[in-house]
């Protein structure tokens, strides 16, 4: 039931975009029925591939190509994560080959800073039955990188920005605003399809669902808005940034307000993801998360691994006995206090995972 009723809410996002994007840009417009296209193609394949392989594949993999990044931003999960033997492009080009062979739909592409990745785009462009989902701080936006996100056909890159000028760099560093108002200037004058990321907070969520917020990131070209409610995880904890429940159902009215009145596609997590049943998709369920040398996580924000590409694949990594013990267990994909449910079950996913080492 979980499951149907996801897909019903992608269902959802997906006619909102066609609306949305038909009337404000035929160019957007292509572009979504394109991956449509490529989406509807890749689930028949998964279909199939999860039966063959006898595990459960997910539709969305999140692959952090590195750890590394030229930000230091406050409270950000990927803060004190090894850097050593990452990735090479020949692993990744590997990895999505393998993506494309089993029917994973989407790939997002986080980290780190992402484009630090020689090669990134290029493999991006390579892939063109998957659907990539590019997050960057956008502090390395070149005109010529806007024009080959754009030519690529199959990425949508999302900025990372914060809310207003002080919210930005208060968390980032001083210019990071402006840096990725610039990447939105160069995506816009690319004709890319690109929105934004926000980790919505104590302090900026009144600012994010005032109205204004919104209307300047339409102005600038956004197709779509991503916004994560903060996390308390990695090694800058920020628990005061944590919204109590009345802020949360505030902002999530909003938001669904918003959704029927601007020409713009917001997606709220968790809400989004969990849906009335309250269960996280990862773990395998519909997702995973692959570090940057390798590990196979259950999600981006809970480091834990049993399992790694190098030694398996993607195809081992969908018949993880670690994620599976995981998934059988809803109360570990239950959340109660914090947006994600499997930070708040950190200990006994732990537990599991030396569990399965041991056999």
């Amino acid at each position: 039931m979980g499951i149907v009723n996801r897909r019903e809410r992608v269902g959802d996002l997906a006619k909102a975009a066609i609306r949305l994007w038909g009337r404000s840009s035929p160019r957007r417009f292509l572009f979504f029925l394109k991956n449509a296209l490529r989406l509807w193609q890749a689930e028949r394949k998964r279909a199939h591939s999860q039966r063959s392989i006898e595990g459960s594949v997910p539709m969305v993999i999140a692959v952090s190509p590195t750890m590394k990044c030229n930000y230091n931003c406050i409270g950000c999960y990927s803060r004190g994560r090894p850097t050593h033997r990452e990735l090479e492009t020949n692993e990744l080009d590997a990895l999505f080959t393998e993506a494309e062979e089993i029917g994973v739909l989407a790939v997002v592409v986080t980290g780190g800073e992402p484009l630090l990745q020689n090669g990134l785009l290029n493999l991006m462009k390579d892939h063109r039955r998957l659907l990539f989902v590019l997050i960057t701080n956008g502090s390395l936006f070149t005109q010529q990188t806007a024009i080959n996100i754009a030519r690529s056909g199959n990425v949508v890159t999302l900025v990372s920005i914060e809310g207003l000028t002080e919210h930005t760099d208060l968390r980032r560093g001083n210019g990071a605003h402006e840096n990725a108002l610039q990447a939105f200037r160069l995506l816009q004058q690319a004709h890319a399809c690109y929105g934004f990321a926000t980790t919505v907070t104590s302090l900026n969520a009144p600012h994010i669902v005032s109205g204004d917020f919104i209307e300047d990131m339409i102005s600038l070209g956004c197709s779509v808005g991503y916004l994560v409610e903060y996390i308390p995880c990695g090694e800058t904890l920020k628990p005061e940034w944590i919204m109590d429940k009345a802020a949360h159902t505030s902002f999530r009215n909003r938001i669904l307000e918003m959704r029927n009145r601007k020409p713009i596609v917001l997606i709220h997590f968790p809400d989004d993801e969990y849906g009335p049943d309250n269960l996280c998709s990862a773990a395998g369920r519909l997702s995973l998360h692959i570090n940057s040398q390798g590990d196979v996580e259950p999600c981006p924000f809970v480091s834990i691994s049993c399992d790694n590409i190098r030694s398996g694949g993607l195809r081992d990594a969908c018949r993880s006995a670690f994620l599976r013990r995981i998934r059988e267990n809803p109360d570990l994909l239950r959340r109660q206090e914090y947006a994600c449910a499997l930070y708040e079950h950190r200990e006994q996913i732990e537990e599991l995972a030396a569990q399965c080492r041991d056999n």
